[in-house]
């Protein structure tokens, strides 16, 4: 894949931000509050009130401290971001005929679908919805059902963790990418994907335009099916599957089934080369904990039905076999299960 360059690279002329609409970010955990603060240091010369919190019910939002903060750590320099954020319950219908032009969906992926239909109600029949979780089957789903021009993807590399409710440390960083997921493109869709870069933290979070976004997401999701559940079974961080002879030799097991049914499943990139690109991602994050063990650890539901198993989904329909990645979502699903 050849990458698409930067937004003052692009061949069309840039869209500003003076253009934009207030945001709403939907899912306050680690992701939500990370990109809630880098975009409003973004929006915050242009807009009074640039990004408000969506929250899951009035409780939520009396819990709420009212400030998000967020640390960095760069080599030898920590710095600590606090910022004053305005926060609504997804029940909130004081607002009336009060519409959402602009949301980021910042929770997880088992979660997106129940939080999305949440703030129905709210959304402008032509909102702009960005998508920044993992996997791909609600991406597709979203964006075969809403308006073309409407839904885009993030992909990020950047990662979170919650030290606290509304507290989270930033994991060092990385490089987003935008895109969507539409066959087809048109000056309309690139003018609306501009604007929206011009309306994200692009700078902050590295963001670049992706015109197949589609290959993106498939490479990232077979990325996380390798790693994401192995973790969880070996209870280890990213880097510890490399290290561990046993991690080790089952993720290059692993990679091999994913790799062979990636070529089997219709529209799916090939990918022969998965175990040496999971080999660079694990080393890369060596220290991070994955986002499926942190919910395995915390009690709750993991993504893992919309990682390894949306690929038996797609294996099934195409009668191919997968015992691998079976075994990896039943050991995950069993230890989700409370004691």
């Amino acid at each position: 894949m050849t990458p698409q360059p930067a937004l003052k690279d692009h061949p069309t002329k840039p869209a500003t931000a003076q253009n934009a609409e207030p945001w709403f970010v939907l899912g306050a955990g680690s992701m939500g509050c990370l990109w809630s603060v880098a975009m409003t240091q973004h929006l915050e010369s242009v807009l009074a009130q640039p990004v408000t919190l969506l929250l899951r019910d009035d409780n939520a939002v009396n819990f709420y401290p009212g400030k998000v903060t967020v640390e960095h750590s760069s080599g030898t320099t920590d710095r600590s971001v606090e910022l004053t954020l305005p926060a609504m319950s997804v029940n909130d219908t004081s607002h009336g005929a009060f519409k959402i032009k602009r949301l980021l969906v910042a929770c997880k992926a088992q979660d997106a679908d129940a939080a999305l239909a949440s703030v129905a109600a709210m959304l402008d029949e032509q909102a702009i919805i960005v998508l920044l979780q993992n996997g791909l089957k609600f991406q597709q789903q979203l964006s075969l059902a809403r308006p073309p021009g409407t839904v885009f993807c993030l992909s990020t590399s950047f990662g979170a963790w919650q030290r606290e409710p509304f507290h989270v440390v930033a994991a060092g960083g990385g490089e987003s990418w935008l895109g969507h997921l539409r066959e087809e493109s048109s000056p309309i869709l690139q003018r609306s994907q501009l604007q929206l870069l011009s309306e994200l933290p692009d700078v902050a979070m590295n963001i670049r335009i992706d015109d197949d976004m589609q290959r993106r997401l498939w490479e990232k999701l077979a990325v996380n099916c390798a790693i994401n559940g192995l973790t969880v079974i070996y209870n280890c961080r990213n880097g510890e599957l490399l290290t561990r002879p046993a991690a080790r030799e089952h993720c290059q097991r692993l990679c091999t089934e994913i790799s062979t049914l990636m070529h089997g499943i219709a529209l799916a990139p090939d990918m022969p080369e998965l175990w040496q690109r999971v080999q660079q991602v694990a080393q890369a994050t060596a220290l991070n904990v994955s986002s499926t063990l942190q919910d395995v650890r915390r009690g709750k539901h993991t993504e893992i039905e919309h990682l390894n198993g949306y690929l038996i989904e797609l294996a099934d329909r195409h009668r191919l076999l997968c015992p691998l990645n079976q075994q990896v979502v039943a050991a995950v699903l069993e230890s989700g299960r409370p004691l």
